[in-house]
């Protein structure tokens, strides 16, 4: 009960920035009136402590505001917690067939733990999967996968928060397009910047393919054939979703990306990503740019791309109206949705919700 009057209270309304701005503006003047009638330094600097929080909590609200990570309180509790409340795998896999069925009419986010890939850079990571009500009313039936990629700074939760992950693939399971969601953790740390490519720290794309998407079809009851998967993802998952959609096309024949760039954006350049050699970077760069190889790359096997993007974002949506002919001269079926907002979930969200089950239907 407690959870649901949280998962009420709206964190990125007008009202919550007014109201810390005002207290962090209110207690700072206060604590500057204090010394100048003479507090002491050693009474002054603890006491200042206060407004810095204060200003320091009121920046983070504005940094959430404008993303969207964590849209309710609830979402801020629990993602605090650890995300507590969705029950891991294990646990999950433990109940009896009636009990899952009871228990989870409307399907269930789980936590997926992965062990250590030590050859591409990967410690133990935690994957957060959706399986739909279908997976546990019909247990000989075998489902799709979305891989859905965070962005950069980023985590696989934010899909389950800002994204709405859940609540879209519960909507596209009702209406007869039910898919197994696997978001999982293609970076090392929350604010590193890996591009999802093999680069010097981590190599991400090798992480993906060779040993997460064999694991989930372990795992999992899955359609494990191309036509079974999704790539999708938001901003630096976005440009993962296309560049390793369109790179290992015999894994997936379906991608949505959302805001993504249609190259490399490392925010440390690219000898960051690739090393120091100029001739490897150049290589690099190359075969992981949409923009650079989608001209010249085969036709076939074929392809269904959504592209999506908010019409403030300028750049790219740029770059997305771009390559968008030269996927089509490949005879690729193309779909490209803009929608009123920038790089943000108030894009992102409804946009996944819209390509889901357009992504999962056979044409």
């Amino acid at each position: 009960m407690i959870g649901d009057m949280l998962s009420g209270v709206d964190l990125i309304c007008t009202q919550t920035m007014v109201v810390l701005s005002v207290l962090s503006a209110t207690s700072l003047a206060g604590v500057i009136a204090l010394k100048v009638r003479g507090m002491r330094w050693s009474r002054f600097l603890p006491t200042l402590l206060i407004p810095v929080l204060l200003i320091c909590l009121t920046a983070a609200a504005g940094v959430n505001t404008y993303f969207e990570y964590l849209p309710t309180a609830g979402d801020l509790v629990q993602a605090v917690s650890g995300d507590r409340q969705w029950p891991t795998l294990e646990a999950v896999g433990r109940m009896s067939d009636s009990e899952r069925v009871h228990r989870y009419p409307d399907g269930v986010t789980a936590r997926m733990q992965l062990p250590a890939d030590s050859p591409d850079g990967f410690g133990s990571t935690v994957a957060v999967t959706y399986l739909p009500p279908q997976y546990f009313t019909a247990p000989m039936a075998r489902f799709p996968v979305v891989y859905l990629f965070h962005g950069s700074p980023g985590k696989p939760s934010d899909w389950f928060h800002g994204g709405r992950a859940a609540s879209a693939a519960l909507a596209s399971a009702r209406g007869g397009e039910p898919a197994i969601i696997v978001a999982p953790q293609m970076s090392r740390d929350w604010t590193d910047d890996p591009e999802c490519v093999d680069g010097m720290r981590e190599k991400v794309e090798s992480h993906l393919v060779d040993f997460v998407i064999p694991r989930i079809d372990q795992a999992f009851r899955t359609v494990a054939t191309r036509d079974g998967r999704v790539f999708a993802g938001m901003s630096a998952g976005g440009y993962c979703a296309l560049n390793l959609g369109l790179r290992h096309r015999d894994l997936t024949s379906s991608i949505i990306d959302m805001s993504g760039f249609t190259e490399p954006t490392h925010t440390g350049g690219l000898r960051k990503l690739f090393g120091e050699d100029p001739d490897a970077v150049a290589q690099q760069a190359m075969q992981n740019s949409p923009a650079l190889y989608v001209p010249v790359m085969p036709d076939a096997p074929s392809m269904r791309i959504w592209l999506d993007c908010g019409t403030s974002d300028h750049e790219v949506l740029r770059e997305m109206t771009t390559i968008k002919p030269a996927l089509e001269g490949h005879g690729f079926t193309v779909l490209m949705t803009t929608r009123p907002g920038s790089h943000t979930y108030e894009v992102w969200r409804p946009a996944f919700a819209e390509a889901l089950p357009w992504s999962l239907r056979a044409d």
